[in-house]
């Protein structure tokens, strides 16, 4: 076995096409994709990252609105519960007042009522006492013994 300087020569040219040709055929479009790949990778992790910090800013936005909204049903409720008392005094102050009207209507009817059954008391004891002093004493001054009986039956009501 001779090395035969011609022949390494024609094996070095050999691989160095084959390096040539396998860099230009396989090497090169590999790290192509392999760079595009990368860059969509880097491309996706940005869109990530943004998508977690809008969820973020969504979640910081929900609580904020959370926290209002209660704020304002609190402050809603309050004002309910002010309404509702105000209204309360209103329907209270207008239930006493109807209260009172009708106390005072009932007693007033009351009052003429009495005085009605006072007064036909009155003419009835009247007419009575007189019919008999009538028929005991004979004639008798209408007149007169009406201002006696009158004077007898308020005396008679104050000690009542």
């Amino acid at each position: 076995m001779d090395i035969q300087l011609s022949q390494i020569i024609f094996q070095i040219i050999n691989f160095g096409v084959v390096i040539g040709v396998l860099t230009f055929l396989l090497y090169k479009p590999v790290q192509k994709m392999l760079r595009e790949r990368s860059e969509r990778i880097e491309e996706a992790q940005k869109a990530a990252e943004a998508t977690i910090a809008e969820k973020r800013n969504i979640d910081e936005m929900i609580k904020k609105t959370i926290k209002k909204a209660e704020g304002d049903a609190a402050s809603l409720i309050e004002e309910a519960t002010q309404v509702a008392a105000q209204r309360k005094k209103q329907l209270l102050t207008e239930a006493k007042a109807a209260v009172e009207a009708e106390v005072t209507k009932m007693r007033q009817d009351w009052e003429d009522d009495k005085s009605a059954m006072l007064d036909d008391i009155k003419r009835e004891f009247s007419s009575a006492v007189f019919t008999t002093v009538e028929k005991v004493v004979g004639s008798v001054d209408k007149k007169t013994h009406q201002q006696l009986v009158d004077a007898e039956l308020k005396a008679l009501l104050k000690r009542i």
